[in-house]
């Protein structure tokens, strides 16, 4: 009978071998496991840290400016855009201006003859003749002194300037033609006007505009909004100019949200005083965000690894530091956040990693 059972439980073990134990395979891996959490170490000795620029610096909690990028639209600075239209029906005589000039504050763009405008000027002059001839303090010098300030005012608001008008007050002569000036300096985009064509009240004539600053219209992401604020710099560029960064400052964050892109428009105006800008170039905007939450952050020299396995020298004493893999969130050209295998104030080497990992590669070599 002993011996029937001793013959039984020696068929079981053969049967199943992995009863009331681990597998080679599950043993294997935990110890692969085990070898993956596994820090290392490398200490150095004094002549070769002297042979070595070697710098470390501590971790530390603080704000991490993020640089977000978004597309963009060069446009004109509507504040310095104007549409010129005809005030008085009339013939144009001469024409000054023609697409794409650069004209200057008050310079000539047209003259036109207008039947209107000489019958304003004959009703200024005896305006300014009647209340010449009336004694102050009479009855009639009030409606007089009205009838004037009407007259002098039309002849302003069709355009003709304070000096003209002087010199009409003065002479008593009239101008024969009208003089379309330029309110500001700038440039001709649009021109309309054509020698010997009629013209009648609000015909548009040119668009004037200033583009020594210009608006860059960006689309900003939703989900970054609560990033982007006024007035914050922005930096624009444009592939003409590759290299070449355009300063501005975002000036307005528009209040309605594009139910298609999901994206609200920002105007940041920019300062195009050397004229390399165009109206509707395409661009890249960059807004460094400003997020007041404070993260663990070191410089991205002290970086070392793949992009997925990354990791750190930590200072433990003065020879000695511990290869410590790292989990980053925020990422920017010189820092970036550690989430997890770090702490405040430890201190990481930020300069001779290369050296450390050389040498600890050394060491790994020589084990095996």
């Amino acid at each position: 009978m002993r011996q029937l059972i001793a013959m039984a439980v020696l068929a079981s073990l053969v049967l199943f071998p992995g009863c009331g134990g681990k597998s080679g395979e599950e043993e294997n891996k935990v110890l692969d496991e085990h070898k993956t959490e596994e820090t290392k170490t490398l200490t150095l000795s004094r002549d070769q840290l002297e042979q070595i620029d070697l710098k470390s610096e501590a971790v530390a909690m603080r704000s991490l400016p993020i640089p977000l990028t978004f597309p963009a639209k060069v446009m004109l600075n509507d504040r310095n855009v104007a549409h010129i239209s005809a005030r008085v029906n009339g013939r144009i005589e001469k024409v000054n201006a023609f697409v794409g000039d650069r004209v200057r504050r008050g310079d000539v763009l047209i003259e036109l003859y207008s039947q209107e405008f000489l019958a304003m000027q004959s009703e200024f002059t005896q305006a300014e003749e009647r209340l010449k001839h009336t004694a102050e303090g009479t009855p009639d010098y009030g409606t007089a002194s009205a009838i004037y300030k009407s007259a002098r005012s039309k002849l302003q608001v069709v355009g003709a300037t304070t000096e003209e008008i002087d010199r009409l007050e003065s002479e008593h002569t009239p101008q024969t033609y009208l003089q379309v000036r330029a309110p500001f300096s700038g440039t001709t985009l649009n021109a309309n006007a054509r020698i010997g064509e009629f013209t009648q009240v609000g015909t548009e004539l040119y668009t004037v505009a200033d583009l020594t600053t210009l608006w860059v219209i960006a689309d900003i992401y939703e989900k970054d909004l609560q990033f982007v604020h006024p007035p914050m710099a922005a930096t624009a560029t444009v592939s003409a100019y590759a290299g070449m960064k355009f300063r501005g400052k975002l000036t307005t964050l528009y209040d309605v949200v594009d139910e298609k892109t999901r994206t609200v428009k920002a105007r940041i105006e920019v300062d195009n005083t050397r004229g390399l800008l165009k109206p509707e170039m395409f661009a890249t905007v960059e807004i460094l965000s400003s997020s007041d939450k404070a993260r663990l952050i070191i410089p991205s020299t002290a970086l070392l690894g793949e992009t997925d396995n990354q990791y750190v020298f930590a200072e433990k004493n003065d020879t000695t530091f511990e290869q410590r893999p790292v989990r980053l969130g925020a990422v920017t050209k010189d820092y970036v956040e550690v989430i997890s295998g770090l702490n405040e104030g430890e201190r990481v080497v930020v300069q001779g990693g290369f050296f450390l990992k050389s040498e600890l590669g050394k060491s790994a070599f020589g084990e095996e």
